[in-house]
């Protein structure tokens, strides 16, 4: 499916059923789709168009989810950035990418290389967009990913619609995601395994995702009890947290199917340790959202190469 018409098509068929929630925020199918036209309007004001950049420097939030889809509305290309990234090496890699606009929390003191800043209380207040969405190419690029290397070298990665409409459907497919799936959202979405198995997967497949704040193992099974999310998306760091929680924590894991980890592997002890006290099994998700290993450091003057599946 075309990720930029994906919130037309939630609102048409199924328009009261949940979308995207987050600690403050919780849009139904049809609010989901009003935030996102809305914040196409405010995108195309600012100037954005086919083949454009959009930075998204936002925590987790339903609103980095919104700016994501809003972003492919319009055609062009979305570059989420660590928003706890110091000020200059996030500048580097908006230059990186050549990002026209910025979506922030609020406007930086600091000048970053891009046209306009859209702080995020500001991104939905604009009347929805009217224009029909974008209908984007396989090979059209929707991601860049900034990813880390050895040498501490800028590398940003392009994931085109085709790879990661592919990423998604395999998720879905792996993990038997259906609309009765809830994504509970941990990892960063600055992240492509985030992005695509946290966000964007779920809601694919009928389902739903709440986006998750600042994790705290002391209060995330109270995330999940109040969420009754289904599956959720964590690190070995965090596991392990979960893990040695004391043993008179016994929540509600009812809801859970099954957990997966992203960033590294878990190991075997860790991994057994943990699906033997909440009875989740842990699945990780290396191999699918691995991104391709010929993707390259990109020069200020040039263009990011497309990574493309298959």
């Amino acid at each position: 499916m075309n990720l930029a018409t994906l919130p037309d098509y939630r609102a048409d068929t199924a328009p009261h059923a949940a979308a995207v929630a987050d600690d403050h925020t919780d849009l139904n199918n049809t609010g989901f789709l009003t935030a996102v036209r809305r914040a196409t309007a405010s995108l195309r004001a600012a100037g954005v168009s086919t083949g454009d950049v959009v930075a998204i420097m936002l925590p987790n939030t339903a609103t980095l989810v919104v700016s994501l889809f809003a972003t492919w509305r319009l055609g062009a290309t979305a570059t989420p950035v660590d928003p706890a990234l110091p000020a200059e090496d996030a500048g580097h890699q908006m230059a990186y990418t050549r990002a026209k606009v910025l979506i922030a929390v609020r406007k930086p003191a600091y000048a970053f290389p891009v046209q306009t800043v859209i702080p995020a209380d500001r991104l939905t207040t604009a009347q929805p967009d009217t224009a029909e969405p974008a209908r984007a190419r396989d090979n059209a690029p929707a991601l860049l990913i900034h990813t880390d290397t050895a040498a501490g070298d800028p590398k940003v990665v392009t994931l085109d619609h085709l790879t990661l409409n592919a990423l998604c459907r395999l998720a879905i497919e792996i993990f038997a995601l259906t609309d009765t799936d809830h994504s509970l959202s941990i990892l960063p979405l600055f992240r492509v395994n985030g992005i695509a198995v946290g966000a964007v997967s779920p809601l694919l497949a009928g389902g739903r995702t709440t986006v998750a704040g600042p994790f705290s193992p002391t209060t995330f099974f109270d995330r999940i009890e109040g969420s009754r999310a289904t599956y959720f998306t964590a690190d070995p760091i965090m596991y392990t947290q979960l893990s040695d929680l004391p043993a008179e924590m016994q929540p509600n894991t009812s809801s859970v199917r099954f957990a997966i980890c992203g960033t590294a592997r878990t190991g075997v002890e860790l991994r057994t340790k943990f699906e033997h006290r909440y009875g989740i099994p842990i699945i990780h998700d290396h191999g699918l959202t691995e991104l391709p290993s010929h993707g390259r450091s990109i020069p200020q003057q040039h263009t990011p190469n497309t990574c493309r599946s298959g």
